[in-house]
């Protein structure tokens, strides 16, 4: 059984709940369950109490990557001596910046708090580089390599490591993967390296299986319309069955989504459950 709640979007419809941008998922995989990022603040919290979540529950917590909208809600986590283990890249907590104009750094959009000052964490977070399994059927990717000649990381983000301010090539987003009655399902916080280099990476990862679902934030909303084109030309042939596109994606680039692939896109939005 595969249960997935969207816990926090950039949109929501239903009574009660709140939005923000960022993203959080609350996964139910037979007996574990998961918390797949934490969205900006303590939104996630309010949306799981309302949609009956116990985030006590939570056996493991991954996070995709450090921007504050996706693990900015951490410090949050209600049952702090509780916490389960935290999956993350070492560079997630670097200090990260974006650039309005591209030239140079002009605002922090990294982990907007100092994880030294927060020691029920220090000893919970589990970093790696490399594929992880932390389950015998669910994986934490570490690296995705970039591999697609269309899919360029974006130019106006920047890391501070050892001193220096440089680009940042994104290398600390991460997916999760899980196999599922023989095929897989993926889950993306922004798809910052490029939706097509993460989706041919889990298929080198898992070369046997069917991606069956992808759950992403895919940072689409500004790319020129070819590369929009080419990656849904590329979910068209790898032949996924359902894709949810959340958070980043832009909601034109949703449309276009809507419009090739019909039943196969799914336009949910924070309080929406999906289950297999």
């Amino acid at each position: 059984m595969l249960k997935i709640h969207i816990l926090t979007d950039d949109r929501v419809r239903r009574r009660g709940l709140l939005a923000e941008h960022g993203l959080s998922l609350w996964i139910e995989k037979d007996d574990k369950a998961i918390l797949f990022d934490t969205g900006q603040s303590s939104v996630f919290c309010h949306n799981a109490k309302n949609m009956g979540i116990s985030l006590e529950e939570a056996d493991y917590i991954v996070i995709s990557h450090g921007h504050y909208d996706h693990c900015g809600g951490l410090q949050y986590f209600p049952y702090k001596n509780k916490a389960p283990a935290i999956y993350a890249h070492p560079d997630a907590f670097l200090k990260k910046f974006a650039s309005a104009d591209k030239d140079e750094p002009s605002r922090e959009v990294g982990i907007p708090f100092e994880i030294s000052n927060l020691e029920w964490m220090n000893n919970r977070i589990f970093y790696a580089r490399q594929p992880l399994k932390i389950e015998q059927d669910i994986l934490v990717s570490g690296e995705i390599p970039c591999t697609s000649p269309f899919e360029e990381v974006p130019k106006d983000f920047y890391v501070e490591k050892d001193g220096r301010i440089t680009r940042d090539m994104m290398l600390d987003e991460q997916m999760l993967i899980i196999e599922d009655d023989g095929e897989i399902v993926i889950f993306l916080g922004c798809s910052h390296p490029g939706v097509v280099n993460s989706l041919k990476f889990a298929q080198k990862l898992f070369p046997d299986k069917n991606i069956k679902l992808l759950v992403a934030g895919m940072h689409l909303e500004n790319v020129n319309p070819i590369r929009l084109q080419m990656t849904i030309q590329h979910i068209l042939d790898m032949n996924i069955q359902k894709v949810v596109p959340l958070h980043c994606t832009g909601f034109g680039a949703m449309c276009e989504m809507k419009r090739f692939l019909g039943e196969r896109c799914l336009i949910l939005c924070a309080g929406d459950v999906i289950e297999f």
